[in-house]
This record gives C-alpha cells, structure tokens and sequence, in this order.
C-alpha cells in the first residue's frame, strides 16, 4: 500500500505540472481526491490492514493528501494571478 500512495503522489505532482487551465485542475482534483478518487478508494481499504499497519499507511496517506492539495493550491493561485492579470491588462 506504501508503493501505491507514492505512485499516486508522484502520477499527481506531474500530472498536476502539466494542467492547463482551472477546469482541468478541478477534474484532476476530483481523480485524485474526489469520493470516488484514486487515494480516497486507497484510504477505505485501510480497514484491511492490521492495526499496526493502519496507523503507518494513515500518516503517509494524510501525507500524500497535504502534499497533493498544497500543490493544487500552488497551481490554482497561479491561473488565477495569470487570469487577474490578463484581465487587468484590458482594463488599460
């Protein structure tokens, strides 16, 4: 489960350098972290683990996730500045 979570971590933060505008940022938010998302279906198999394993995987998990929406985060900013600036150019 540990090679998986990076997996996805790593499938994310490239996949996120490659978005091009905010509705395809939204659509991979919703693949990744959506209800029915890539590490959301990872999390709801948790319950399988042995309870020494639960609370390993759980942090690294939470990792992946903090990790995955601070970049999301960093991106999304960057569309909006770009967009606020190209709109305040007209304004000239």
């Amino acid at each position: 489960m540990k090679e998986k979570l990076n997996e996805i971590k790593i499938a994310a933060l490239e996949k996120l350098n490659q978005v091009s505008d905010l509705q395809a940022l939204e659509s991979l938010r919703v693949e990744i972290l959506g209800k029915k998302g890539e590490l959301t279906q990872i999390l709801k198999g948790m319950g399988s683990l042995s309870k020494e394993e639960r609370p390993v995987i759980g942090q690294l998990a939470n990792e992946v996730r903090s990790e995955i929406e601070a970049k999301l985060e960093t991106v999304k900013t960057a569309f909006e500045e770009k967009l606020r600036r190209k709109t305040q150019g007209r304004n000239y």
